[in-house]
């Protein structure tokens, strides 16, 4: 007999074959839900299970807060932003997001004095800046955040000086880069399977920020509770590939990420200095 929508033994029924099945199926999800790590999101206070994330070059294990869609990125710099609020005024700082992330924008938009966006390409800013000729005057800006962006910019060293030029005396510079290799590694040009990246930091990469600035601290995971899942849970060791030819294999599959906090000047102005041996 076939069953319908008033409880017959067939599709519809939880007595039937296939409402055993659906019971089974749901049974075994809610029980991997509960097996699944459960995580605490700063940002957003979501607290359960992150999402992972998958295309066809990458498979990223609890990364994505299901509510506020930030990444272990986003939480971090968080973290460390909240820190520095402890020792600067926000409220009375002016502020350049570049690349603005949405999840932190809302956020950044509330706690400074000024606040402006600037992209090169995307609509929906205030600035369309190549960060290597910005428009602005001198020491325009108490704090720069520039995240996951100085590895799509191939002359680098330029926007790094930008950078320290539209910060005041007393400003600060948020730069993380993703850490994807060993040591760094320089690609001939940009790879449209990595987003467009023009390199693949390692940690020394950060040794170029201190040419430019006096101080340069640098914040990782580890520096926080790990109920926040700040680390990129990612297989690397399976580099190099067709679609990433130059990258380095990595060992392991969590990975922790980094924000420089930079300030200051260098003791030796190396640009000036250059000028005056040649």
């Amino acid at each position: 007999m076939r069953g319908n929508r008033h409880g017959g033994p067939g599709e519809g029924s939880l007595t039937g074959p296939h409402g055993v099945l659906r019971r089974i199926s749901e049974g075994t999800l809610k029980l991997a839900l509960r097996r699944r790590p459960r995580f605490q999101c700063p940002i957003c206070d979501y607290r359960g299970p992150f999402k992972h994330y998958r295309d066809a070059h990458h498979w990223i294990r609890d990364t994505r807060c299901p509510r506020c869609a930030s990444y272990e990125r986003h939480r971090l710099q968080f973290l460390v932003m909240r820190e520095l609020g402890q020792t600067h005024d926000f409220a009375n700082m002016a502020m350049l997001h570049v690349a603005p992330e949405p999840v932190l924008k809302i956020l950044f938009e509330r706690q400074f004095a000024v606040y402006h966006s600037a992209d090169l390409d995307r609509r929906g800013v205030d600035y369309r800046v190549d960060l290597r000729a910005m428009p602005f005057a001198d020491a325009s800006y108490d704090l720069v955040y520039a995240s996951h962006v100085l590895e799509h910019v191939k002359q680098d060293e330029r926007a790094l000086a930008e950078i320290r030029r539209v910060l005041g005396p007393s400003g600060v510079a948020l730069l993380p880069v993703p850490i994807l290799s060993p040591h760094t590694i320089e690609y001939p040009g940009p790879n449209a399977h990595e987003f467009g990246h023009v390199r693949a930091p390692g940690l020394d990469y950060f040794e170029r920020y201190r040419k430019v600035f006096g101080s340069v601290r640098v914040w990782s995971s580890r520096d926080f509770d790990p109920i926040h899942q700040l680390y990129t849970q990612e297989d690397r060791s399976r580099f190099p590939t067709r679609a990433s030819p130059h990258r380095l294999p990595m060992l392991g599959e969590c990975h922790p990420d980094y924000v420089p906090v930079c300030s200051g000047r260098p003791s030796i102005d190396i640009a000036r200095a250059g000028e005056r041996v040649g």
